[in-house]
């Protein structure tokens, strides 16, 4: 497993709660994900917390939606779906098999 880090900005301002999803463009059924802080900042999960990611080829989705309290779900996508399906994400890792892979900052926009 490699350990993956890195930085969302929105319209170059951290954002917390967007959700990432590594989809591998081949091998592996697993999706490793990991969520924004209030930094901006994140580490990708695949079996436990913080372990990262097989090395390989990933296709990377973003959503940033809200918590809904009352429905106790997550609702909407402030980010307008531009970024939330593996076929039209234009955010792909070449991931290699190293300790650490620091994926940098990622800047979105809305």
């Amino acid at each position: 497993m490699v350990k993956i880090m890195g930085v969302v900005l929105v319209d170059d301002e951290p954002a917390e709660g967007v959700v990432l999803r590594l989809h591998p463009k081949t091998g592996s059924a697993a999706i490793s994900s990991g969520i924004t802080s209030a930094d901006g900042s994140f580490q990708i999960s695949t079996y436990s917390l913080g372990d990262g990611a097989p090395a390989g080829q990933y296709v990377i989705t973003l959503v940033w939606s809200e918590f809904d309290t009352l429905t106790r779900t997550q609702v909407g996508d402030q980010l307008g779906g531009k970024y939330a399906f593996d076929d039209k994400s234009e955010i792909q890792w070449n991931i290699p098999n190293i300790d650490v892979f620091n994926a940098g900052t990622i800047r979105l926009h809305r």
